[in-house]
This record gives C-alpha cells, sequence and structure tokens, in this order.
C-alpha cells in the first residue's frame, strides 16, 4: 500500500520505503559503494599519488518471492532505484538464498554487484 508523506518546510525531499525489484517484495535493501585504489609510496613509505578508479556497487536485497521472480547467480538484474541513487550500468547478481520456513513464507537474499560500464552477456 503506498505512504502518504507528510513533511515541514525543513525537508525538501524524502525517500520511503525500498525500490521496486521484479517478483520479490523488497523487505530490505541496501547499496554500499567503493572504488579501485592504486596508491604510489615514497622512499619512506609515505602516500605520494593515489588513483581511484572504477567505482563499484555493492547490492543487498532481501525479501519474499512471488511467482514472477527468476534471477540466478551470473544474470543481469534490473532494479528501479529512486532518484537519489544511481546505479551503474551493468548489475550482475553474486549470490542467491532461497530460505523456507514452517508457517513462513518463502524469503530470497540476493546480493549483487554494480558496474559503470555497460556490458552484455555472450
Amino acid at each position: 500500500m503506498a505512504a502518504t508523506l507528510y513533511r515541514s518546510s525543513a525537508v525538501s525531499t524524502a525517500e520511503y520505503g525500498t525500490p521496486n525489484v521484479s517478483g520479490i517484495i523488497c523487505t530490505s535493501f541496501s547499496v554500499n559503494e567503493s572504488a579501485s585504489l592504486s596508491e604510489v609510496k615514497d622512499d619512506q613509505g609515505g602516500v605520494v599519488a593515489v588513483a581511484m578508479s572504477e567505482v563499484i556497487k555493492e547490492i543487498s536485497i532481501e525479501g519474499m518471492r512471488t511467482g514472477s521472480f527468476s534471477a540466478s547467480v551470473g544474470s543481469a538484474l534490473s532494479v528501479t532505484m529512486p532518484a537519489s541513487v544511481d546505479l551503474g550500468a551493468t548489475t550482475i547478481v553474486t549470490g542467491l538464498t532461497t530460505n523456507f520456513a514452517a508457517e513462513q513464507f518463502e524469503t530470497v537474499s540476493l546480493t549483487a554487484r554494480s558496474y559503470e560500464t555497460a556490458m552484455t552477456a555472450s
């Protein structure tokens, strides 16, 4: 059910809830951003140059599976993100756990990596 947000004038925008993942009722979603780092040290061990490249976003998703969910490790993942988060051009599933429990709904825990570069499977 959609929520009605009430905000004071101090809050111009606010995100509420989780992003839309096709086939999952998403209960938790997180994005951790990092980059490759290369350092050059001088003869005293002090860092004199740093190169940062290839931003990678690690994604974790948890939720209840619906009949249409069909991700697998190594496959591309499409996620509709709020405007405050910009994923890269290619997102690939790196881990998938399906949980079953007595008197509980089937749940899914998924990890993925999002890369800036557009890539396709061959």
